[in-house]
């Protein structure tokens, strides 16, 4: 008997035919133990040219893998910082580590990569999603490695956010789709199947989930064409789940931190307000901005409105 509980937050990986990857070679570290992509800053005659702060950009999930956040690396490498992506231990690239204690595994990831490209200088975290929570996690283990950290469709270090996704999910799919839901079966359920089948069957659910996460359903369903199984592992995301839900980063951790906070949210996301009325009375945010007109996914329903943001709050 298996109890098989699906929560996710930031990319969401249907099942098809069509397979999307990153577009820049993947490095592998020197640890061997993992691979990271990079993006450096370049003049015109695409020559090297001295990067400001290092940014390391933090996908969601958990248990997702972040080549579609590749668009944000190189709109921040053409602001002059060199861009660092990668997946996590267990996911994407490199699912074949798959770290028995998994969140002490992946902030350790990402200090080794630290300390690789950047051992004398702080880095700036852009984090998206349930990435948040992984650069919050990280800063509490590493302070004096982060510079700032850069909130984008943040998950609330209470997840507040999170208490009315699965019903505002099956609203919308209600409203957009004959598909009959069911809350229950649709994100949680016992059953009998073998563990290998556990992926597909929650893909299979989740297909008919991630265009509700765009303000234009059609773009969504276009957008989920590109994910493939190889994108997701059910077993990480619950494990991440619980290892969070057992130790949470609190208001008073990132108080204490003195770190810049910048907040970027699409007006009609989900976790909206939800998550920025759970952290603004509680921590100091160095800036607030939201986007409207769209989802869960700013890069993608308004580009040009996010890249300008984003732009702002990097200088």
């Amino acid at each position: 008997m298996i109890r098989l509980l699906v929560v996710l937050v930031g990319l969401i990986a249907p099942l098809s035919n069509v397979y999307a990857e990153f577009s820049t070679p993947k490095i592998l570290h020197s640890s061997g133990d993992f691979y990271y992509h990079q993006i450096h800053p370049t003049n015109s005659d695409n020559k090297k040219r001295d990067p400001l702060i290092p940014v390391f950009i933090l996908g969601g999930g958990p248990g997702f893998s972040s080549w579609n956040l590749e668009p944000i690396q190189q709109e921040i490498a053409n602001t002059g910082h060199s861009v660092y992506l990668m997946d996590m231990l267990g996911i994407g690239e490199n699912r074949t580590n798959k770290p028995e204690k998994l969140l002490s595994a992946w902030i350790e990831q990402i200090e080794q990569l630290k300390q690789k490209v950047s051992p004398d200088q702080p880095v700036i975290l852009a984090a998206h999603s349930w990435g948040a929570l992984m650069a919050m996690l990280y800063t509490r283990a590493h302070q004096d490695s982060v510079d700032r950290i850069i909130l984008l469709n943040p998950v609330d270090p209470q997840k507040k956010a999170m208490e009315h996704l699965t019903a505002e999910i099956h609203e919308r799919n209600t409203q957009e789709t004959d598909t009959k839901w069911d809350d229950d079966s649709a994100w949680e359920q016992t059953t009998e199947i073998k563990p290998e089948d556990i992926q597909y069957i929650t893909l299979r659910q989740i297909q008919q989930v991630l265009p509700t996460y765009f303000l234009d359903y059609e773009q969504g369903t276009r957008y989920a064409a590109q994910f493939t199984v190889k994108d997701f592992d059910i077993d990480l995301n619950i494990q991440a789940w619980k290892e969070y839900d057992a130790k949470p980063v609190l208001f008073s951790e990132i108080n204490a931190w003195k770190k810049p906070l910048h907040f970027i949210e699409c007006k009609q996301d989900y976790l909206m307000p939800y998550n920025l009325n759970a952290m603004q009375p509680n921590i100091k945010l160095a800036s607030v901005d939201i986007i409207d007109q769209c989802g869960h996914f700013p890069w993608i329903e308004q580009p040009k409105t996010f890249y300008n943001l984003l732009e702002q709050v990097l200088r």
